[in-house]
């Protein structure tokens, strides 16, 4: 059975010689790996549609086993050109989106997930200039869309103590996005 739905790419893997592991925060699924065949390949049907923080249309089926979906096709919708602007700009979706994926479950409920995602990379896509509120503001989002804030820590530290292994680099790029602003 083929799947409809609409995601953010925020992982992408080498799966063989011309293969891909792609991974997204979709609307209606959450977060979903899918197997793009020949992707790599020259001249494929997915040359410029499949590259990282990009929103797409996919069509893909379920696996008979495991969790690897495989990928039918992805029709380009956003390819939120503005990320590309900056190191710093990359530097912070790249951390925001391993934040994401160390916190939400694969096949969770996706809605709240890919609206938080989708609305930070849009965000940081339009902002010329960063500031460190943009990664504390999504830090206390995520908190409250996972039932951990607490008014009296902050919302990075309740992360911390409530997931085992957050992404690393938080304090370098807090440091960057710091020095960005002066």
């Amino acid at each position: 059975m083929k799947l409809h739905d609409e995601g953010c790419i925020l992982r992408l893997s080498p799966l063989g010689d011309y293969s891909l592991i792609v991974t997204w925060c979709t609307r209606e699924r959450g977060i979903v790996r899918t197997a793009a065949r020949n992707a790599r390949k020259p001249g494929s049907d997915y040359t410029g549609r499949l590259d990282l923080f990009h929103e797409c249309e996919l069509l893909f089926s379920e696996p008979a086993r495991g969790d690897l979906f495989a990928l039918h096709s992805a029709e380009l919708i956003s390819p939120r050109l503005g990320l590309r602007r900056s190191l710093l700009h990359l530097r912070l979706c790249s951390y925001l989106s391993n934040l994401l994926l160390a916190t939400v479950e694969p096949g969770a409920p996706g809605e709240e997930w890919h609206k938080l995602m989708a609305g930070a990379l849009d965000y940081v896509a339009g902002e010329p200039a960063l500031r460190p509120a943009i990664l504390t503001h999504f830090e206390k989002r995520l908190a409250s869309l996972h039932g951990i804030l607490n008014p009296l820590l902050p919302a990075h530290d309740a992360l911390q103590q409530h997931f085992a292994h957050l992404p690393a680099g938080r304090a370098d790029l807090l440091a960057a996005l710091v020095a960005a602003t002066a």
